[in-house]
């Protein structure tokens, strides 16, 4: 039994990891596409795409099945109707990769929805959002969360200059920080969500139908107003950000139940920074920002992860222990 809870703890941090990456390399994608479609336009290609992909899982009665259980635990009151509405967040996250990333790059964008991230994943896990049980604030889980913004800040500030992607705009990094405390809740509750259904997939595709209304709903004006796509000729690969959000929700949603949503976050944050400097150093116009200050930024964000891993498995034995009953006298 004790094997099979690391085998299962190891996979939920590879998953984790794996969820970080998947989403610096769609925030280049939409991004890129949005570069030629407009914004909302790519959100909803992104969104429709994976909700399409999903959709498909509906022919098994299986899998409707496990959507109905929705349903039943919201009337049953085991899920408050809150609760389901997770994909709101990814919505508008998507809607606001579309827009910021082409105005501050992907590294700019990531350090600003992880700095969101870290902060509300410590009041998500002390408040219980999550199916783990609520944990304490301890001094070591506040230091790790602090010290993980303290780095994306030093390398939110790298490449400085007035011309530089530095001089970030205020509106998409408050947007890209705001987007960022949404996801941890947003985490919390697919978590929530999958102990229901028992299936990601079935779990992402309530959150791909609530996220696709989301931008339909805020996105319809300002695109007739503005009048539409005029061109459709973006790379072959810029429109592949669905997919890569259908693999992020259901890793998600498995991988939160096991770790918790601040290790979960401080986990994604390392893979996130890692793979947005991988792909800013492929990109002509953002290569020459990664270099010294950049990196120590980086390297700051995964030793508070691996604090937080340290702590999570501290409280996590002590839980263990204090829920074995006392043996009788």
């Amino acid at each position: 039994m004790h094997t099979e809870s690391a085998r299962t703890q190891v996979l939920a941090l590879a998953a984790a990891f794996a969820t970080g990456a998947l989403l610096a390399l769609q925030s280049r994608l939409n991004g890129r596409l949005a570069e030629t479609v407009g914004g909302f336009p790519a959100a909803w290609v992104s969104f429709g795409s994976g909700l399409l992909i999903l959709s498909v899982l509906l022919v098994r009665a299986e899998h409707r099945s496990r959507l109905g259980r929705v349903w039943v635990a919201v009337r049953s009151g085991r899920l408050r109707w809150w609760q389901v509405l997770g994909g709101v967040s990814g919505g508008l996250l998507v809607g606001t990769q579309t827009y910021a990333v082409p105005l501050v790059g992907v590294a700019a964008f990531l350090i600003a929805t992880i700095g969101g991230q870290a902060l509300s994943a410590l009041l998500v896990d002390r408040q219980g959002l999550g199916p783990a049980p609520a944990v304490p604030l301890s001094g070591v889980r506040i230091a790790a969360a602090i010290t993980a913004v303290a780095g994306v800040a030093i390398a939110a500030t790298a490449g400085g200059g007035s011309g530089g992607r530095a001089t970030l705009g205020l509106v998409p990094v408050l947007l890209a920080f705001g987007v960022g405390m949404l996801l941890a809740v947003q985490q919390a509750f697919n978590g929530r969500v999958n102990t229901v259904t028992g299936a990601p997939t079935a779990t992402a595709w309530l959150n791909f139908a609530t996220g696709s209304a989301t931008l339909v709903l805020v996105g319809t004006v300002p695109v007739a107003l503005s009048g539409g796509p005029e061109r459709w000729d973006a790379p072959a690969w810029a429109w592949w950000g669905g997919l890569c959000g259908v693999v992020f929700i259901a890793l998600t949603a498995w991988a939160v139940q096991h770790l918790g949503v601040l290790l979960f976050g401080l986990v994604t944050i390392t893979s996130q920074m890692a793979t947005a400097l991988v792909l800013d150093l492929g990109n002509p116009a953002t290569r020459d920002q990664v270099g010294a200050q950049m990196l120590t930024g980086v390297a700051i964000t995964v030793l508070a992860a691996g604090a937080a891993a340290a702590a999570a498995q501290s409280d996590r034995r002590s839980a263990r222990r204090s829920a074995v009953p006392a043996s009788p006298a």
